[in-house]
């Protein structure tokens, strides 16, 4: 019996197949807006999801769906500061209409090109790019 049971332990940790050798994405500098131009999104634990995207000139543009709240925008501009530091200032801000016209700093924590991870007021949110429509 034991003999059995050590067989079945060893096929179900066999079963795993090779492990992959591949090696995680490179981070990417971000010095200047255009590095981080695209659409980007994501969702979180309370299933709303959001759609981000930053043009080379500087214009970003954020809807936030909410599920049964409803969706809502957020759109202005965004400068660098520094290396991995950009300042937003919202011109219309639906979701948040008390950020609007005030400076918000984000740190961008991780950028490989395909994810960027970004932090405001230490909550970090991470976008997968998307794909071209």
């Amino acid at each position: 019996m034991r003999l059995l049971l050590l067989g079945v332990v060893g096929g179900l940790v066999g079963c795993g197949g090779a492990q992959s050798n591949k090696a995680p994405p490179k981070e990417q500098p971000v010095d200047r807006i255009s590095d981080l131009a695209g659409r980007w999104v994501s969702s979180d634990e309370m299933d709303w999801s959001y759609d981000m995207t930053i043009d080379k000139q500087g214009g970003i543009d954020v809807w936030i769906d909410r599920g049964k709240m409803g969706r809502c925008e957020q759109k202005g501009t965004i400068i660098a500061l520094s290396d991995r530091l950009v300042r937003i200032i919202y011109t219309r801000g639906e979701c948040n209409p008390q950020a609007v016209r005030v400076p918000i700093d984000m740190r961008v924590t991780s950028f490989t090109g395909e994810t960027l991870t970004v932090e405001v007021a230490n909550q970090a949110r991470t976008y997968q790019r998307a794909a071209e429509k």
